[in-house]
């Protein structure tokens, strides 16, 4: 029994089974090969290093000439079934899709399912006609290789190449490439292996279908094919390059035929893109061409760089060079941090004697110096800097830019130091390929914190002992030790540096510098002090009067209500036009759900959210757009917001909600536990007794206390009397007459729909008295008129198909870990009054404010904190 039980999970699972033993035993090839070539690599790497520039040149040109017919493929595919996409697009899908489909077994088919959401939301193309353009190039890119493969083969058989071994792998490709025609066939005559696509993979199978009816360009799918020919030619002419950059007499025939090969491992290897077999089978193939161990190996680690890794590396950049990327935010500080730091330690070093001697003799000694110190303390302005910059502040980005501009200039007349100008120029370049990554106006003074200070003044301090630590002797005629370095720079800071006497202008433009950096920290330091005896601007009670009187008017959202709770700020537009909520940091502006406007069109709500958004860009704040519902999700997307599902919304249809029935048993049989317990359900009206209040806020401080839980506010409410003492509470009392819990009834802006806020319960209160709360205030209210009922969010909830990394981890920390499962048992409590759910998400900009979300949506879940 238990040998049958294992026989099926193994017949449930043999393509995964089949694809890691594959996997597998790649990994062991690729181990293989470096083990049984070991002893020739040492030399390999004296051959390589000794490769001719010439052909190194061709092979590089040809590199790029390969990924951009890459992208011209991809742009005639989407020709051929009527649709238009850039060049440029169809270059990075090709780069994204080659690097992604080195690590997925069958990656040549499997990959069209990869990076299409980018084409579908920013082309405006189905992803029907997607599948269907990147079917063909796939298509293409296999008949491609057996056009080319088929007559290496013929010709190998010409000229009497075949030697002992090598006959057996022809005959095997030549079955490869049989079989190959016989699947095309049977697809499109929708035979054997069609129906067993039919049977495994029925979607795939539907795109076949589909793409058989679809009208098709013939002209425009001829030039996909014949791109890919020229890309197996491009990989022909990469083997002969490597024979001519070793200096071999390079020969068509033997690249032909090697080529060939390659392909061959190509089509059958399923995983890693055949690294290592290729390595392998090609090295051991031109052995048999009297090439030795060491030169074959040579030539195919060569070859395999102009067609694996350096296409492989420019898939990495493809994936992580996006301007509103998080890696592409954090490369542009990066670099500047890199190039304060080698700003600051070639000015402290002597610059080499040779190119300080051909400097004299066109430019003035004393230029050179001032050029010196120049480099020195733009270094110290380009660390600092490199902070602004992750914040995107566009008068930073200016300044940096500026500096390393300088700076390129500065190390060219200092001493000709063309290692460092290198670093400067690129990080011009990427200044200037993300400049519209910086839109904030200015830095804040007010953003500035305690800690940054502190930062500052330990880059100050390392600053000085680095310098003198490593300054040449003759600036001071002192060769300072670790102990004279931390003296001199304390008492510099504080400029007392009367006793140090130096001999160059070098010497005092540096002491210079620390006096200054110095001064600045603590003038700097005094201004912290004075604002922290200041304090900001609080909502003042009429702009809530005047919210509320606008929601009244104007609202439409269960969140209505929380829009003019004390701890919001509001931004009005024109006169009674409609207000944003929202709450702020030093660096952002978190909005709460959507506008509540007197004009609901998807038009004016863009136009009021780009209002909103230039003022709070005025005053240095991102903006983040919270708890957005799935219905207005569009207005986001066409502001070029990027989204996160946060979880969903309960609503209950009351129409509906009955306790009677099958399903409704589990919840009736907790309901009529409770009352044969004694508890009743009560309907206390407003206004509410100050005595009812404190019984209420003595269940709420203990509820709170047991949950160790703090009040938290921004989309919910939290326990305040003033509000109570004018809403409908709901309780729950036993027989005694004690409250054991209570929710407060809010208002909705949504016509005929219930709305709720704070839900406490005290520790005695028995099992299901949640349960039967609900239960009541559901058919309370449905006598009443009321049609739905929000029951609230559950975070995480909803992920059922995640559209990206994060959501992937989101669904896993749901799904898995402990500390989350609270929400699954959320979910499950409001499942039994089976809600319908809507999905609410976050809107932002940059993948770095999704870095900062945590940090800051926290911040805006504790009351009164603007």
């Amino acid at each position: 029994m238990k040998l049958q039980l294992h026989l099926q999970q193994i017949k449930n699972h043999w393509k995964l089974i089949l694809q890691i033993a594959l996997g597998i035993l790649s990994v062991l090839l690729a181990v293989y090969f470096i083990k049984h070539e070991g002893t020739e690599l040492t030399d390999v790497k004296t051959v390589l290093l000794q490769a001719k520039p010439f052909w190194l040149f061709c092979g590089i040109v040809l590199i790029l000439l390969f990924v951009a017919v890459q992208g011209w493929m991809y742009q005639h595919s989407f020709k051929a079934v009527q649709r238009k996409i850039p060049f440029n697009v169809g270059m990075l899908l090709y780069l994204k899709r080659n690097f992604i489909s080195i690590f997925i077994p069958a990656g040549t088919l499997t990959n069209v399912l990869f990076f299409n959401k980018d084409i579908e939301e920013k082309q405006g193309i189905e992803k029907t006609y997607i599948y269907y353009a990147s079917t063909l190039f796939s298509i293409c890119s296999i008949l491609s290789s057996i056009l080319v493969a088929i007559p290496a083969v013929i010709l190998l058989f010409i000229k009497g190449g075949l030697k002992g071994n090598m006959v057996y792998g022809i005959l095997a490709a030549t079955l490869i490439f049989s079989l190959l025609i016989y699947v095309v066939i049977s697809i499109v005559k929708k035979r054997f292996v069609y129906q067993k696509i039919l049977k495994l993979a029925p979607t795939f199978a539907k795109v076949i279908s589909d793409l058989q009816t679809q009208p098709l360009n013939k002209i425009e799918l001829l030039k996909v094919l014949l791109l890919s020919c020229i890309i197996e030619l491009i990989g022909i002419s990469h083997l002969y390059i490597a024979m001519g950059a070793l200096g071999l007499t390079p020969s068509l025939i033997v690249a032909i035929i090697g080529y060939a090969l390659v392909l061959i491992i190509l089509m059958s290897s399923p995983f890693l893109r055949g690294i290592g077999a290729i390595e392998l089978a090609l090295t051991y193939a031109l052995t048999l061409f009297d090439y030795s161990a060491v030169t074959a190996l040579s030539m195919v680690f060569l070859f395999r760089f102009f067609e694996f890794w350096s296409v492989m590396i420019l898939g990495i950049f493809a994936l992580l060079f996006k301007k509103d990327g998080l890696f592409m935010q954090l490369l542009v500080p990066v670099l500047l941090l890199f190039l304060g730091i080698a700003n600051v330690l070639s000015a402290l070093t002597p610059a080499l004697a040779v190119r300080l001697k051909i400097l004299k003799d066109f430019i003035p000694y004393d230029i050179i110096e001032v050029s010196n110190t120049a480099v020195l303390v733009i270094g110290i302005i380009l660390i600092a800097t490199s902070v602004a910059l992750i914040k995107g502040y566009k008068n930073s980005y200016y300044l940096a830019l500026f500096l390393t501009i300088v700076s390129f200039v500065g190390h060219f007349i200092k001493g000709i130091d063309y290692e460092e100008a290198m670093l400067a120029a690129i990080t011009i370049i990427v200044l200037l390929y993300q400049r519209k990554t910086y839109y904030i106006k200015s830095v804040p003074l007010k953003a500035f914190m305690w800690q940054k200070g502190l930062v500052l003044i330990c880059s100050v301090l390392i600053y000085g002992i680095v310098g003198f630590y490593f300054l040449d002797v003759r600036h001071f005629n002192t060769n300072f030790t670790l102990d004279e370095s931390i003296t001199e720079t304390l008492k510099t800071f504080i400029l007392l540096d009367g006793n140090l006497k130096p001999v160059t202008a070098f010497g005092r433009y540096f002491l210079y510098s620390i006096n200054m950096l110095g001064v600045s920290s603590i003038l700097y330091f005094v201004w912290l002090l004075y604002k922290s005896f200041t304090t900001e601007k609080t909502t003042n009670t009429s702009d809530i009067q005047k919210a509320k009187q606008l929601v009244k008017t104007f609202g439409n959202s269960s969140l209505d209500y929380f829009k003019t709770y004390e701890d919001k700020q509001f931004y009005f537009f024109g006169i009674d036009e409609g207000f944003i909520s929202y709450k702020t940091t030093p660096r952002y502006a978190v909005a709460l759900e959507n506008p509540v406007l007197k004009t609901n069109v998807s038009e004016v709500i863009i136009e009021h959210i780009k209002e909103f958004e230039m003022v709070m860009l005025s005053q240095n704040r991102n903006v983040i757009y919270y708890r957005i519902p799935e219905n207005t999700l569009g207005i986001y997307d066409t502001l070029g917001k990027k989204k996160l599902l946060l979880g969903e919304d309960a609503y209950v249809n009351l129409d509906t909600f009955t306790l009677e029935g099958g399903d409704a048993k589990p919840l009736r049989n907790s309901i009529n536990k409770v009352e044969k317990a004694g508890f009743v359900f009560k309907v206390n009206e407003a206004p509410q007794s100050d005595a009812f209040l404190q019984q209420l806020a003595n269940i709420s401080d203990a509820w709170l206390t047991d949950m160790k839980r703090k009040e938290l506010a921004f989309s919910q409410g939290y326990f305040i009397k003033s509000e109570l003492k004018n809403q409908t509470i709901l309780t729950v009392e036993n027989d005694q007459g004690k409250i054991e819990a209570f929710l407060n009834i809010i208002d909705d802006s949504v016509k005929d729909e219930l709305n709720f806020d704070l839900m406490r319960k005290t520790a005695e209160a028995p099992n299901g008295i949640m349960d039967f709360l609900y239960a009541k205030m559901m058919q309370h209210y449905k006598v009443l008129g009321y049609r739905t009922v929000n029951i609230g969010m559950v975070p995480l909830s909803g992920i059922d198909k995640p559209e990206n990394m994060t959501e992937q981890a989101l669904k896993l920390a749901y799904e898995n870990i402990k500390k989350f499962s609270h929400y699954k048992s959320l979910r499950f409590f409001k499942e039994k009054f089976n809600p319908y759910w809507i999905k609410v998400y976050v809107a932002y900009d940059t993948d770095l404010d999704l870095v900062n979300l945590t940090k800051v949506l926290s911040r805006m879940m504790k009351p009164n904190e603007n």
